[in-house]
């Protein structure tokens, strides 16, 4: 049970390294992405500027606009090799070994929750090794106080021999020779321990007093669980609006930037307006981006919490 919950744990830190390396590289590709809009942004200041449309202050706002997404793609850049560090970590590997993992984007997301909380934290009782563990430690502090009170009683038993026997033999002044025979033994002995100086009143309370500590312990465990597993099911309850919430956002930011940017083009909207719409999507790019992580370590936090990692007939990262 410690092996196996060993496992679970191991699984849960792969796991976890795993998504934030897709959160990375995801926060990666909406900074790359961002700087394209803001390069977008800055030449149409600058042809705007050329043919007197637009002014120089225009111009700057665009130019500080697309460094500012520049400085943001290479912070991204950075975090992405901190995170695959992490994962080769995990595995046991180089932070320099090269693998390959896929986009965030593909992965397919929950839509609703699969169970109640009441079937999770059951579920968490049935699967949890280490409180498998200690209920396997609660039977065995009943099996001594069962051995304990044993002692009380007479023990009754017996043992017996049976079969062919074969012997050498010799007289004075006479020949040696072999004699055989069938020969067969039994015996049966009663023992009863009357009086032993109160050693059996200890050990029956020493055994009780183990069973105590034991059944705390797993009450102590139970409620532990129980507050974990609910902590990490509000969390994707939480993780799985916001990702819904961050979705629908990001749909209507692209909306807004793409609006603000034709609108500039046919000059009813300024250039302080276009900034505005795209750094609002470059915000919602990459809440979006967190949102689908924190959605999936929410996923794995729970599995971890009821041992589902361990469980492969339950295990699924994306219900």
């Amino acid at each position: 049970l410690a092996f196996n919950d060993t496992h679970r744990r191991i699984i849960f830190q792969v796991a976890e390294a795993y998504y934030r390396l897709l959160n990375a590289q995801g926060q990666r590709q909406a900074a790359e992405s961002s700087l394209e809009n803001a390069r977008a942004v800055e030449q149409d200041a600058k042809a705007r500027l050329e043919n007197g449309l637009a002014t120089k202050p225009d111009e700057l706002e665009a130019t500080a606009a697309r460094a500012q997404a520049d400085f943001d793609l290479q912070a991204a850049v950075g975090a992405v090799d901190i995170a695959r560090g992490d994962l080769a970590t995990a595995l046991g590997v180089d932070p320099d070994t090269v693998f390959t993992v896929e986009g965030i984007d593909q992965l397919k997301l929950p839509s609703s929750m699969a169970s109640s909380v009441d079937q999770e934290m059951d579920r968490a009782f049935s699967q949890r090794p280490d409180l498998l563990q200690q209920l396997a430690r609660l039977r065995a502090a009943n099996a001594s106080i069962k051995k304990a009170r044993s002692e009380y009683f007479p023990t009754l038993s017996f043992k017996g021999d049976g079969g062919e026997a074969r012997a050498y033999g010799q007289q004075d002044l006479l020949p040696g020779s072999y004699a055989e025979g069938e020969v067969w033994t039994a015996q049966l002995e009663l023992r009863w321990n009357l009086f032993d100086g109160a050693r059996r009143e200890y050990r029956i309370a020493q055994a009780n007093a183990d069973k105590k500590a034991v059944q705390a312990q797993i009450d102590a465990l139970r409620d532990q669980i129980a507050d974990e597993v609910w902590a990490a099911y509000t969390n994707m309850r939480t993780a799985l609006r916001q990702q819904q919430a961050a979705a629908a956002l990001l749909t209507a930011s692209q909306e807004s930037y793409e609006a603000a940017h034709e609108s500039y083009g046919y000059g009813v909207r300024n250039l302080l307006d276009v900034v505005s719409a795209q750094k609002a999507l470059a915000q919602a790019r990459s809440e979006d981006v967190s949102a689908r992580t924190q959605l999936l370590l929410a996923v794995t936090s729970l599995a971890f919490q009821t041992a589902d990692l361990i469980q492969t007939q339950h295990w699924n990262p994306a219900p």
